[in-house]
This record gives structure tokens, sequence and C-alpha cells, in this order.
């Protein structure tokens, strides 16, 4: 039945097509179910007795039916999605962004409405009031499993308003590609480890100094406690520590071996070393199996990078 019906939806315009894969689809929920029974039980009693004031209830019944559809349908109606994708995205770690809900009717609000993405990403957002015209940003979380470019699809909007008798949904197409970069595990700043990315400066050192005060940053893992500035960090709840000139003079290269069988375990330590070096105010370079990117400092070059460790060998690169 449904090859039979694929055929047919090839044979109609792309915008019909479209539409029929937009539509609103309805299914009870649990609550739904024993109202249909009720219903069922009520209409075989008021036939059986001819009771009047079971027509009655029966009636009432059935005039709440007719109005959860009614409202129910034009909910999801005239409704359309945005993503506010996050910056940066590193595999297994949830990136924070937003799910934007647009109401683009001139009348009647928006009430209950779930918004997911359906194949990738595990983003979700629920909004309980969207008014008439406006749009709504509801934070959602995305978390990728692997590194490379991720697509995504279709987004699923849903619920159960009014009465949470029957949940109604509508899937929308949405593509977008995100660029999800290696995991950053956490790596040994030791020259030589064994299967990771390595620091070709075995004289790094992670803070804590003694040269010229440059300002302050954010606390990093590895930190040593010694560096962290105590009354900013208790005034700000946030742990911050001291940099100093002489950290920002090191230069570091990270270099990724691509042992057989190791490749995806380097790159994470890889990606784990870039971002920490980078933030102690280092100089990072990268070394890539036929590939070497040059010691610099800046966002710009924080994220080729990272951009490079993601697409190594998934674009050929």
């Amino acid at each position: 039945m449904s090859g039979s019906v694929g055929w047919l939806l090839r044979l109609l315009p792309e915008e019909t097509r479209r539409r029929y894969h937009e539509r609103v689809r309805v299914r009870p929920t649990r609550e739904g179910w024993w109202f249909l029974l009720l219903l069922l039980g009520l209409t075989l009693a008021a036939f059986n007795t001819g009771n009047n004031l079971l027509y009655l209830v029966l009636a009432t019944l059935l005039s709440l039916l007719f109005w959860q559809n009614v409202l129910a349908e034009w909910n999801l109606r005239g409704l359309r999605v945005e993503r506010r994708l996050p910056g940066e995205v590193f595999a297994f770690e949830g990136a924070r962004g937003g799910l934007v809900l647009v109401n683009e009717r001139r009348h009647f609000a928006a009430h209950g409405v779930l918004v997911e993405e359906l194949e990738q990403g595990e983003a979700q957002a629920l909004f309980g009031l969207v008014s008439a015209q406006d749009r709504v940003d509801g934070g959602a979380t995305w978390t990728f499993g692997e590194r490379g470019p991720q697509r995504l699809g279709r987004v699923r909007l849903a619920s159960d308003f009014p009465f949470g008798l029957f949940r109604r949904w509508r899937d929308l197409e949405l593509p977008a590609e995100v660029l999800v970069f290696p995991r950053r595990r956490q790596g040994p700043l030791a020259r030589g480890h064994s299967g990771s990315g390595t620091d070709e400066d075995p004289a790094a050192r992670r803070g804590g100094g003694t040269g010229d005060f440059q300002g302050l940053r954010p606390y990093s893992p590895g930190d040593p406690v010694r560096s962290i500035h105590w009354p900013n960090s208790a005034r700000t709840s946030r742990p911050v520590v001291v940099l100093r000139a002489e950290d920002r003079q090191q230069q570091v290269l990270v270099r990724v071996l691509g042992r057989e069988g190791r490749l995806e375990q380097e790159l994470d330590i890889a990606c784990g070393q870039v971002v920490r070096h980078l933030a102690w105010g280092h100089i990072v370079g990268l070394e890539l199996p036929g590939r070497r990117i040059e010691p610099a400092q800046g966002s710009a070059h924080r994220r080729r990078l990272l951009t490079a460790l993601a697409l190594h060998r998934v674009d050929g690169s």
C-alpha cells in the first residue's frame, strides 16, 4: 500500500507532495482511548435504553470531541520553525542553541507545542504560548555522536492541545548542516605520549609563572591551583586564572600521528590540546598526516585548527 502511495505521489507536483508530507496527523493519547471507550459505551447505552439523560451526556461528549479536533487542528497551522545553531559543536558534548517557533497567523496564539529534531541532534524545545504574529526562541541542546559534517533534516511540531485527548503532529523539512568537531578528550601534555597528539615544546607550562601580569582568563582543566585568582573567582562565582607574559610566548605544535586503529582517539586528544593551549594563551600549530598548520593565535586560527581536525579523512583532506 505504501509503495503504491509513493508511486502516486511522484506523479504530483512538488508543492503538492510537500503539503502531503507536512500534513497534520493524529493519534489518541492514553486518556483519549479511555474517552473513546466511554463514548462508545454511552452510545450503545443510549440507543438500547432510549434514556434522554444519556442522549444529553452523549451530545455533550460529542461536542467536546468536535471542539477538540477543531482547536487542535488549528493549533498547528500557520507555524514555522527556525534554528539558532550553536557556534561550536563537539562530538558527544551538548551544544546550546535554540529552536525558534514563529506564529505567522494573524489571529489566535499557539499553545503547548513541542518542537523536536527527528533525524539527528536530539534537540527539542517546548513552547507554552506563542502569540499571533510573534516568535519565541526556545533553548535547545544538540548532541552528535561523531565528528565531521552532520546534516539536519526534518523537525516535528506536536501538541496535545486543548484537552490532551489526542496528540497531533506535523513534520517540516528544515535542512541544515553542522560541522561537528572531535570530542575534547583530556590527554597528558608530556611529549611523545603514545597514541595521542603531542606537544612539541616539552617545557610548556600551565600558568602560575612569575612573568608580568597580562590579565585574567577562565579556568581550564589542568591549570594549577596556584594560578587561580581567588578574589576575582569569588566575586564572579567562576574560577579564573592569572595570565602572565611568559604564558603568551610559548609555541606548541600538536601532532596527530595517524596510527592504525587509533586515529579517532588521537584526534580527540589533539582537539582537547588545541582548545586547552589556546585558552592558556599559547601560540598553537597543528600537524596532521600530510598537512601542517603553522602556529598562530586568535579565534579565526582556532576555528581553522578545529575544522582541520573535524574534516581529517572525512572530505579527503
